[in-house]
Parts: C-alpha cells; sequence; structure tokens
C-alpha cells in the first residue's frame, strides 16, 4: 500500500486524480492533503478521510506519506516537487513540470540528490492504450512515414463540468496570495523566454506548455522531435506550426475555442498505404470510450481496423505505473530528463514568432 499526499487540491484533483487513486484502493491511500484554501483543504480531508495540513511543508514531514502528488498550479511545481523529494518522498507531477528550464533544472538536481526517490511527470496521454498500440504497430512496420498531422483544437473543461460534476470552489484565498501566484508564473515564463518577450510569444508559450506538451510528447515518443521548425502562425489562443522530421512533413494545431462545443485531439500518421489515427477525449469526463483506428488499402481493397471501444482511463494507466516504478525502483518513461526535451522544443517554436 502507498500513502499517499497531496498538494494542491483544484479541479484536476478533485475531477481525475482523487476518484482514481480512491478507486485503487488495494495499491494506494489517501492519507494527506493541503491546498492554499483553508476550506478546501477540510472539505477534501472530510471527502477522502485525510489529515488535513496547511502547508506543504507539514504535509511532505508526514512519517506516514509514501509519496506526494504535487497538483498545485504551474509556477509551484518545483519547489514542492524539491521539498518531497529532500523528504525521502516519491514524487508525482503534473505536466508541465516547470515553467522555465531553471526550475526543472533545480528538480532535477533534487532528484539526483536524493536518488532512492521515483519521481515521475504525468504526461498521461503517453500512457493512454491507443497511443501504446499504436506504438507497437509503428515498432513493428517498415513502412515509412509520410506525413503527420497533430491537434489539440478544443474546448476547455467548464462546458463538461457545468453538466457533470461540479468540483469544490475555494473562495477564501487571500488576495495577496493570488497576486503572488500571478507574479510568480509571469516571472518564470519570462525566465524561459527572456524578459523582452512579448504578449503574444507569453500566451503561445502558456499554451504549449499546458496543452501542447500532451501531445508534441507523444509525438516525440513515436518518431522522435523535429529536425527543423519550417513555420509558426499565431493569432492569440491559436498557434499552428509546420514541422520537418526526418524524411517528412508534419502540421500542429492547437486551437483553445470557448465557442464551439468540441474536443479533437489527435495524432494522424500517414505511412502511403496506411494510415493510423490516435483519438483523445476530454480529461474532464472519467471513463468515455477510446479508439484507436487503422486504415489499410491496395490498389482494389481498403480495410479499417478499429481497436476499441477502449474504457481503461489514460490517468489510471499512468497511476499503475507509478506503483510499478515505487515497486521495482525503476524510471518511468516520463522523466524529469525527459520534459526538459520539451522545454527547450517550445522555446524553439516561440523564437519563430516574430
Amino acid at each position: 500500500m502507498i500513502n499517499i499526499g497531496i498538494i494542491g487540491l483544484g479541479t484536476v484533483a478533485q475531477l481525475m486524480h482523487l476518484p482514481l487513486l480512491s478507486s485503487l484502493y488495494d495499491t494506494f491511500h489517501i492519507t494527506a492533503v493541503c491546498d492554499i484554501s483553508p476550506s478546501l483543504t477540510e472539505y477534501i480531508a472530510g471527502e477522502y478521510s485525510a489529515k488535513a495540513y496547511g502547508t506543504p511543508e507539514e504535509l511532505v514531514c508526514d512519517p506516514d506519506v509514501d509519496a506526494v502528488f504535487v497538483l498545485s498550479p504551474d509556477q509551484y511545481h518545483a519547489d514542492y516537487g524539491i521539498l518531497a523529494m529532500n523528504a525521502g518522498k516519491h514524487v508525482f507531477i503534473e505536466k508541465p513540470v516547470a515553467l522555465c528550464p531553471q526550475d526543472l533544472e533545480r528538480l532535477i538536481a533534487a532528484e539526483k540528490a536524493n536518488p532512492g526517490v521515483i519521481c515521475m511527470v504525468g504526461y498521461m496521454r503517453r500512457y493512454a492504450n491507443g497511443f501504446l498500440k499504436c506504438k507497437e504497430l509503428l515498432q513493428n512496420d517498415a513502412r515509412p512515414i509520410e506525413y503527420v498531422r497533430l491537434r489539440d483544437i478544443i474546448l476547455e473543461g467548464d462546458f463538461f463540468i457545468g453538466q457533470t460534476k461540479q468540483p469544490f470552489m475555494a473562495h477564501d484565498i487571500p488576495a495577496e496570495k493570488l497576486e503572488e501566484s500571478r507574479a510568480r508564473r509571469y516571472e518564470q515564463v519570462g525566465k524561459a523566454l527572456g524578459e523582452n518577450c512579448t504578449d503574444q510569444q507569453r500566451i503561445s508559450y502558456v499554451m504549449l506548455t499546458g496543452l501542447g506538451c500532451h501531445t508534441l510528447a507523444a509525438a516525440r515518443e513515436l518518431f522522435g522531435n523535429p529536425v527543423e521548425i519550417k513555420s509558426v502562425a499565431v493569432d492569440g489562443e491559436h498557434v499552428i506550426a509546420v514541422f520537418q522530421y526526418d524524411g517528412f512533413l508534419g502540421v500542429y494545431e492547437i486551437i483553445n475555442d470557448q465557442d464551439i462545443v468540441q474536443f479533437d485531439a489527435a495524432i494522424e500518421i500517414y505511412q502511403h498505404s496506411r494510415r493510423m489515427r490516435v483519438k483523445y477525449e476530454t480529461p474532464y469526463l472519467r471513463y468515455q470510450p477510446h479508439s484507436f483506428e487503422v486504415i489499410e488499402s491496395t490498389k482494389t481493397d481498403t480495410q479499417t481496423t478499429v481497436y476499441g471501444p477502449d474504457y481503461h482511463d489514460a490517468f489510471e494507466n499512468e497511476l499503475h505505473v507509478f506503483a510499478e516504478c515505487i515497486a521495482t525502483g525503476t524510471k518511468p518513461k516520463s522523466t524529469l530528463e525527459d520534459s526538459m526535451t520539451d522545454l527547450k522544443f517550445f522555446k524553439e517554436i516561440i523564437d519563430r514568432i516574430a
């Protein structure tokens, strides 16, 4: 049994991690919780019969806690992850692991200083069964890739949450704490991009670290990073990039549109006589059916194979991997060093924005 302490109890914690950890009662036990909001901390502690702590420092010192989930706002991930590792706890950090390479380097140094701890970054799309099947087929087939289309054209979570499960909303966070949080986020993005970066570059970078990291990290696992960024076009929360991979082109579209009900997140791979599509659904609804589609063609026939529907939750899949890594002492594929590759790539994309 792995006793879990959770820092940060907002929407992602309430709708994804807490219910799933609770349902895996043979493996995990929610032992301690902490949030900047006292009312939210007390509410979640009551819901899950956990100990309530007022600060992360207190939580990581609890001897009953084996592993800490860092689900706080991105700008605090590094500080809380380092706190937990220095206290000898295993750590799971939601993506993005950090907003700037400097903070990620601090995390990497803490992990090296505490070799007995497991640190995993929550790239849940890379643990989805459809994605894993796609990777398997690519590795077992010599057909070259000719083109890839990657996209995150989405409506954010409020629409789905409004019709399903409402999270507990805190209203007792001091105004000065909220302002400090905003200032810290602004500072860290500035560290990543340079103090002379434009507002548009900041918007696009936050889009890439918050949403784009899912798809671009998954694509990197399948066929590596591009060898060249051919072009980048931006308009507010819209980013369209053209990449030159080793032997083929790819297009990535990231569009956050709150006026159209949609969640069109996918990886499509074209191999002359075969097209594969990994489709992702909104993470704000649990246990949706996922599918992975393969279309193969000859001169006389076309065959479509659909793997699924599959009801395994990608968030749950990564929790099983985290538990296995703790039990065996092995590193997950989504390590801190792995995430550094993404931050450097995002900076290269942003540098192309005039």
